[in-house]
């Protein structure tokens, strides 16, 4: 059933579906998928940076959620804009400069519905 509720989710905007597919190469938002060169974002809204335990982050962005980056949509949003900027020394290799349009549809696969600064569960979806 919650399958069901989740794939009805994903097709019934297909907006945001289109808008995450360039991330789909490196991430999944499907709970629990690993394998993949970026880390899940299923989860992602409050958790620290740098913290799944099954992916190997690089320094800097483990030196990040050490030193109290949690991800949330404000934080999340000024990184897919200019990674650079928000983590020193990133590994990833996006085609970062999200519009802010694109972040929000990003962010509504996540299930981010609480307010921006408060962390939220995600949904796990992801949109293939």
């Amino acid at each position: 059933m919650i399958l069901a509720l989740v794939l009805a989710a994903v097709a019934a905007d297909p907006a945001a579906t289109r808008a995450f597919q360039k991330c789909l190469s490196c991430h999944s938002v499907t709970a629990g998928e690993t394998g993949l060169p970026g880390p899940n974002r299923s989860g992602v809204m409050g958790r620290r940076a740098g913290s799944l335990p099954d992916f190997d982050y690089s320094p800097s962005m483990r030196a990040a959620g050490a030193a109290g980056l949690v991800w949330d949509k404000a934080a999340l949003g000024r990184f897919l804009d200019a990674p650079d900027s928000v983590v020193p020394g990133t590994a990833m290799a996006v085609p970062p400069r999200t519009s802010a349009a694109e972040r929000a549809l990003i962010f509504s696969l996540f299930g981010t519905a609480m307010p921006d600064d408060e962390a939220s569960p995600l949904a796990g979806r992801r949109g293939r």
